[in-house]
């Protein structure tokens, strides 16, 4: 399932190289060797401070993939420069590049990762991002305006307790035609004491994306009724039983309602389609892949869960087997 952040400050930032694959095995075939095609893709929020763009590119070739993905060159661009400014040219913000950030395990490729930071937080109002790759003497760029903020009804502001028992959980904002998709996402914080007397904080979310479908209309809001099933469901099935835990506490919970504008959930909609030939209609970078889009985030933090709450954690269908006790001083 897609979310909105990579890093916690944007969404979506992990950017695949794309491939031209065949076949439904696991042998990764390279058909169509070509030009490299540049990929770029980020996601600004007004209530973010520092800000991210990740450029790539394609590549394809004849050898085996498994080592073209261990070359840079075949991976970034070199010297390239990122900045944004207004739509008329003025006021440049030049954007950083950051190398050396670690990657997840896995086959593509064993080098760490790179993106563009900006430092500097945005306002509302029409941008346009550009991006000088001077090797390829190429300018890529695509516009935007920010998504307006947007109010949450429900749950309150100032709320602490989350009542995840009495079922449903209705959560409520108000509409605005500049959103085309909502995101809902739940962090709980844990901590793991282990039978060696050790300590440590884990933390696991659940994250649902909300279509237009999964919304109620009413005048000028939207409702979404939330059943907790799905939460501990995802709970149960990320965190692991394991013999060397003593038990397990919830110390801490954040809820973040997001919006995201409508040309990113276009480009995001694009992804779910089942098509041969991916070559979305929906991205708004001019000369490249990829899609520059906005997204608002409401947070509420400092949250507990009530009594019952903490009684399906600690003896519910799905988390009874994990080793949770109740936390007393919620």
């Amino acid at each position: 399932m897609k979310t909105f952040s990579r890093y916690h400050h944007v969404l979506w930032l992990l950017i695949t190289t794309i491939f031209c694959l065949t076949g439904c095995s696991e042998e990764i075939t390279v058909i169509k060797p070509g030009a490299p095609i540049p990929v770029v893709f980020g996601v600004f929020d007004l209530n973010r401070s520092i800000n991210y763009i990740k450029l790539s590119k394609t590549f394809a070739g004849m050898t085996d993939p498994y080592t073209l993905a261990t070359d840079h060159d075949r991976i970034f661009y070199s010297n390239a420069q990122v900045f944004l400014t207004d739509p008329y040219g003025s006021n440049r913000m030049s954007f950083t590049l950051q190398t050396g950030i670690p990657r997840d395990t896995g086959n593509f490729p064993a080098f760490p990762n790179e993106v563009y930071v900006l430092n500097q937080k945005l306002y509302e109002g029409d941008y346009l991002l550009k991006v000088i790759i001077p090797s390829e003497k190429d300018t890529l760029t695509a516009k935007f305006a920010f998504i307006h903020p947007f109010k949450v009804i429900s749950p309150k502001f100032g709320f602490k307790r989350f009542y995840f028992y009495e079922d449903p959980t209705v959560f409520s904002w108000y509409s605005d035609p500049a959103a085309g998709l909502y995101e809902i996402s739940l962090n709980l914080a844990y901590e793991e004491w282990l039978k060696t007397g050790v300590t440590r904080r884990c933390s696991v979310s659940y994250t649902r994306q909300l279509n237009f479908a999964d919304l109620e209309s009413e005048k000028d809001h939207y409702n979404f009724r939330f059943y907790s099933d799905n939460f501990f469901a995802r709970l149960g099935t990320i965190i692991k039983q394991n013999d060397s835990i003593d038990y397990r506490k919830p110390v801490g919970l954040t809820l973040l309602i997001t919006a995201a504008d409508t040309t990113l959930a276009k480009y995001l909609n694009w992804i779910h389609q089942e098509i041969d030939d991916k070559v979305n209609p929906n991205g708004n970078v001019v000369g490249a892949v990829g899609v520059v889009g906005t997204k608002y985030s409401v947070p509420f933090t400092g949250l507990t869960l009530s009594q019952r709450s903490q009684d399906s954690l600690v003896r519910g269908r799905y988390t009874k087997k994990l080793g949770f006790v109740s936390n007393s001083d919620w």
